[in-house]
């Protein structure tokens, strides 16, 4: 190759480098922007939970993870979601009502750790107005001028078998079930305790008396001290 070939080939590799090294930058930049964006972002999030505080009773929550307020919730499902479904068993169910309030209405503002938690019903109600397949739920909200579009799927077959399924006598009865457990353990341990205490402070010929019948020495049990 001539000298000028090597410039030729040296220039254009020198170009190539610039290229994939701004490049390079552009998509550093570009994923810094987006992760500083991400934890400054509002996240919405939509989940269906047990609450604790009343055995058998689903709820819907929308709650708003993010570090920023999310404008203009809105929600659209795959078919319309039944509210009030109450019965803990498919055999109690009752015909549940149409959802009205924040899936419907949406939510105007939602902000950073706020929630709307929706009372839904019961396992019993629920399943059977529901159905096998669970209900799609779409939801978009806006912030800054930018649009941010989320999902999920609202079902309650997944709680059978849990507290959510049973009913409250029943829940009620395996803890006091686990409380009588427990007691004994606690009345077992007393009982070594005091027994440990009574033969720790015997009298000395009292002590020596056990230990030859232990050792099958004999020994009357008219044993009296000097």
């Amino acid at each position: 190759m001539s000298p000028a070939d090597w410039v030729t080939l040296w220039t254009a590799l020198a170009a190539l480098a610039a290229m994939v090294t701004a490049l390079v930058a552009t998509t550093y930049t570009y994923l810094t922007l987006k992760l500083v964006r991400a934890q400054s972002d509002p996240k919405v999030i939509v989940y269906v939970k047990h609450d604790f505080h009343r055995p058998s009773i689903l709820m819907i929550v929308v709650e708003n993870i993010g570090r920023d307020i999310a404008h203009d919730v809105k929600f659209v499902s795959s078919r319309p979601i039944p509210a009030h479904g109450w019965g803990i068993e498919k055999g109690d169910a009752v015909t549940a009502g149409a959802m009205k309030g924040p899936l419907v209405d949406g939510i105007p503002a939602l902000g950073p750790n706020d929630s709307r938690q929706i009372t839904w019903g019961q396992y019993g109600g629920l399943s059977q107005a529901i159905g096998p397949e669970p209900i799609r739920l779409e939801y978009t909200y806006t912030y800054q001028g930018r649009k941010y579009e989320g999902g999920t799927q609202l079902e309650v077959e997944s709680y059978l078998g849990t507290d959510a399924a049973e009913p409250p006598a029943l829940v009620a009865a395996k803890g006091i079930k686990e409380i009588e457990k427990g007691v004994d353990r606690i009345a077992s341990s007393l009982r070594s305790i005091v027994e440990k205490y009574r033969v720790d402070n015997k009298p000395p010929y009292w002590r020596r008396w056990r230990k030859t019948r232990e050792e099958g020495g004999g020994g009357s049990s008219n044993m009296t001290h000097s």
